[in-house]
């Protein structure tokens, strides 16, 4: 934090376009890398295989992960079928469940279209600054899922809305960078909106419940308004939640209760005022997997039963 704020508070597209230095020498083509590119590649680079190991030994390793996989969720359907033979359920494949219905449900959601009018009068009152603002931060919001995605790469738990098209958004992206014509930067400035959930699970890690194995089943929805990160916050919203007993087994005919109560706009409050502490770099991987690892259960209740 100290570093961010010892920074030069300049705009990406102000810092773009300083062409010349104090001595009104014209400054040396540099090219530039963004921030989330720079992120993108970090990770990328993080979850790949050192350069030393051959490709047939990373083949070797993703048979053998394959295996594991399989074994694992064969020994997974022999214990569900044990329990439904018993009468019995797990709680936390319930709300697993249900979370991840509402999830694909969201993904599949119907695209949404650029010929509303009051889209036209909105991108008519934007001057020229303003729009190749938003298109650079469209930019820098396709450089932060791409690192979403390879972080999250081996699991279902990132779910980017059908509707945000985020490969004609980039194919968009490219063609005004390469042409930079007006009709270019406007098909960019009026594309739907990116937007996606995170399917989280999070641990009780403080023990905070009597020494239980507490989880908290989570979806949280994210979308990225046009200014966002350089001067906007994105939109968070909890579409699902519960709390439960990871090692849990009732009787099939139990209804299914969450073992807590989330204070949802305390919890809301609390990631909008961290994102506020992390703009105007992207926020999204810093809320998910660090703050709300850390608080997320300072904002729940344990119901008394």
């Amino acid at each position: 934090m100290a570093a961010r704020n010892s920074c030069t508070h300049l705009t990406w597209s102000q810092a773009k376009g300083n062409e010349r230095d104090l001595s009104g020498k014209k400054k040396k083509n540099v090219i530039q890398v963004s921030h989330g590119k720079a992120l993108t590649a970090k990770i990328v680079a993080k979850h790949s295989a050192p350069a030393d190991v051959t490709k047939a030994e990373i083949r070797k390793a993703k048979r053998q992960e394959e295996k594991l996989l399989v074994l694992a969720e064969k020994r997974a359907e022999e214990r569900r079928a044990e329990r439904i033979r018993l009468g019995t359920v797990r709680p936390f494949e319930i709300a697993m469940a249900r979370m991840t219905e509402l999830a694909l449900k969201r993904q599949a959601a119907a695209a949404a279209t650029e010929d509303d009018d009051d889209d036209d009068d909105d991108y008519a009152s934007l001057g020229l600054a303003e729009r190749k603002n938003i298109a650079e931060c469209r930019e820098m919001q396709l450089d932060e899922m791409a690192a979403l995605e390879a972080i999250y790469a081996e699991t279902d738990e990132f779910l980017p809305a059908a509707a945000s098209d985020a490969d004609g958004l980039r194919e968009k992206v490219e063609a005004w960078r390469e042409a930079d014509t007006a009709a270019h930067l406007r098909s960019v400035v009026r594309h739907p909106p990116p937007s996606f959930g995170l399917q989280l699970v999070i641990e009780d890690a403080a023990r905070k419940y009597d020494g239980t194995d507490v989880v908290a089943i989570l979806l949280l929805q994210f979308d990225l308004p046009p200014s966002y990160p350089e001067a906007g916050l994105p939109a968070l919203d909890v579409a699902y939640f519960a709390v439960t007993d990871r090692a849990a087994v009732c009787n099939v005919d139990k209804v299914f209760e969450s073992l807590a109560h989330l204070d949802r706009d305390g919890l809301l409050e609390g990631l909008a005022e961290q994102a506020r502490q992390i703009v105007p770099y992207p926020c999204v991987y810093e809320l998910a997997a660090t703050w709300l690892t850390e608080h997320l259960f300072d904002y729940c209740e344990l119901h008394a039963h």
